[in-house]
């Protein structure tokens, strides 16, 4: 039995009807083969937006890892719960306002503000400063209770503890935790590089055991360069995550070799303790702003009722989530799924991992996303626990475009191929340039890309490619295949030329 389906019908729905093609294209086969990669290690998924059916799936029920294209869950859960206007509130909160000057006490409650950088930080006391309290003689105090302590360390998913994309977040955090370095090549080759940061910590010391060298930029620029970790007491002792050693003092030691043709490139480094940072940069910062500081720091609860000295707002949510995707910043994401824990009634009032969870998987079952197979761990796919199926990412971003109001905003946060973000030089066809927004991820053994592209007809269609296996990360000549096919010769499936209705077979009454 046959019946007609016309258009409009929503393919994010659960259908029975089977792809259009079951088998993988044959540019895409040979790319993996000369890869070594089994097409078996490999789900490919096409959709077009507002289309019943698949136009290709492969493998597409196979739950994989996705790595960091598992932040494209954690956007539609983000923009789903909040919309893209969400913004956080940073306040530096007194006992009584007539009273105060500087005497203190003074409190900073988190709130989980994601945009928490240094500039904001300095703006937050600068309004201090500007009201006339010119020294800080009370205590100041540090409200964390708004994220529930995690049990976990920076070095646990890769033993590279003091990595930026490692961090680890707290209710307040400014900076994500991270010193920033910047590395330009000497002037002749043999010179040391030249190293400064773009903020400075007196409890940081740096030793330049590097030089310049000829050469090209290779694809990784960093990958002649080395670092060691050291804290200044115990002497030179090797520590392997931020802890209370090195909030005394630490020595970054870098050694190795840049190529000139690399240019000014820029490391991040995660050095201090979280309260440690918090404690450095507001000496420095009110130093510089002229201040004198007599006072201590400490973290403990602060009472909600205090009435506000100064505030800072976050960029709005959408702002946030193109530096999160584009960038492929993980702290970042960890953080929103925080968030979307925090002060939520079907959870504890301390902001939990687990809890965040749990608020992703009701986002996601209220508008009909029933992913049995996903594993979500942080939010950022920086794990080797994240798993979901080609066919439920599809679904996802296929329900952003057809049913979400935030379509757009949820596509532009996206990269776009040879022009911005992580895929900034990605492939090679000049036609491809554009034509994609797509999330990328890679991690050991693992090569994944999703998003929306257009197709031979300037149709928007859904792409999903994930490999996992030992030679996943030699994949990107495949990845580039998939989507030359998708530019140049997917179609819209064929339609019925009398009605103008697609033909499918009718639905098993019995599924």
């Amino acid at each position: 039995m046959w019946i007609l389906i016309w258009g409009g019908m929503s393919c994010a729905d659960p259908v029975p009807f089977p792809p259009v093609s079951q088998e993988l294209p044959q540019t895409l086969r040979q790319a993996l083969a000369q890869a070594g990669v089994p097409a078996s290690e490999v789900s490919v998924v096409v959709w077009g937006v507002n289309e019943p059916r698949p136009r290709l799936a492969w493998e597409a029920q196979t739950p994989r890892n996705p790595a960091s294209v598992m932040k494209l869950v954690t956007t539609l859960a983000a923009l789903e719960n909040w919309g893209p206007a969400k913004t956080w509130r940073t306040e530096v909160r007194v006992p009584r306002l007539d009273t105060q000057r500087g005497q203190g006490p003074f409190g900073v409650i988190g709130v989980g503000d994601p945009g928490l950088t240094l500039e904001r930080w300095q703006e937050l006391w600068r309004q201090v400063y500007q009201q006339g309290i010119h020294q800080l003689s009370g205590p100041i105090r540090f409200d964390q209770s708004g994220f529930s302590p995690t049990e976990l360390s920076p070095e646990i998913f890769d033993q590279e503890g003091f990595r930026a994309y490692n961090v680890i977040p707290h209710a307040l955090q400014v900076g994500q935790q991270t010193q920033w370095w910047f590395i330009r090549p000497g002037a002749r080759v043999g010179e040391p590089l030249q190293i400064w940061s773009e903020f400075p910590f007196s409890q940081i010391v740096l030793s330049n055991r590097t030089r310049t060298v000829s050469g090209p930029c290779p694809a990784l620029w960093r990958s002649g360069l080395h670092y060691a970790i050291r804290a200044k007491f115990p002497a030179q002792a090797m520590r392997s995550h931020p802890d209370n050693y090195l909030d005394t003092g630490v020595i970054l030691e870098l050694t190795g070799t840049v190529p000139q043709d690399c240019g000014v490139q820029v490391m991040g480094f995660s050095l201090l303790t979280n309260f440690a940072y918090l404690d450095s940069s507001l000496r420095t910062l009110w130093h510089e702003l002229g201040g004198t500081f007599a006072g201590t720091l400490e973290q403990g609860t602060v009472p909600g009722d205090w009435p506000v000295l100064a505030s800072s707002e976050s960029p709005a949510l959408i702002e946030l989530l193109l530096q999160m995707n584009k960038n492929s910043n993980n702290v970042l994401a960890r953080t929103l799924l925080l968030d979307l824990a925090m002060n939520d009634s079907e959870v504890v009032k301390a902001a939990t991992e687990s809890g965040g969870r749990a608020k992703v998987l009701r986002i996601l079952a209220e508008r009909g996303l029933d992913f049995p197979e996903m594993v979500l761990e942080n939010g950022s796919g920086l794990s080797r626990k994240a798993r979901i199926s080609a066919e439920h990412l599809a679904r996802l971003l296929l329900w952003m475009q057809e049913k979400s109001l935030y379509g757009n905003e949820f596509m532009t946060t996206l990269p776009l191929v040879n022009v911005d973000g992580t895929l900034r030089h990605s492939f090679e066809d000049p036609q491809l340039r554009g034509r994609f927004h797509l999330k990328s991820g890679t991690l050991d053994g693992v090569k994944a890309l999703a998003g929306y592209g257009l197709d031979a007809q300037n149709h928007w269609v859904v792409v999903v490619f994930l490999a996992n296996g030992p030679g996943a990360e030699s994949t990107a000549a495949a990845q580039e295949a998939l989507l030359r096919w998708v530019r140049h010769e997917s179609k819209i499936p064929q339609f019925n030329t009398t009605s103008n209705a697609m033909v499918l077979p009718a639905p098993n009454p019995l599924r």
